[in-house]
């Protein structure tokens, strides 16, 4: 049986992620008592200009909810979404993309990874 548990933002370190100048903050992942078809959550970050690089999720479809800021995210065949504040996106699995920060401030988003 799950236990209902909590965890502090503040207490959770802060990491490099996907190349490029992008962190995030693993939230939840795979090792927490939870369901066992949520891969990860996580906190992410992108500097004004920055990007997490070319990438993709094996098996693992993405949802991701921007907090702060706004920019672009690019599909390997060309495909472009513009996002901004309150904007939900979601990346099926296997599928290469790139996230780019074109405002002024720094960008925070939350990402739910869900094995497919």
């Amino acid at each position: 049986m799950r236990k209902p548990f909590q965890k502090k933002l503040n207490s959770i370190n802060i990491e490099a992620a996907h190349g490029g100048s992008g962190r995030r903050q693993l939230i939840l992942s795979k090792d927490d008592p939870i369901s066992s078809q949520l891969q990860a959550m996580t906190k992410g970050y992108l500097p004004v200009s920055g990007v997490f690089d070319w990438h993709d999720h094996q098996d693992i479809d993405e949802f991701f909810l921007v907090l702060k800021g706004r920019g672009i995210i690019e599909f390997e065949d060309g495909t472009k979404f513009k996002f901004v504040k309150d904007d939900l996106i979601y990346i099926p699995s296997n599928l290469k993309h790139r996230i780019e920060n074109t405002g002024k401030v720094e960008t925070e988003f939350f990402f739910i990874r869900i094995n497919h």
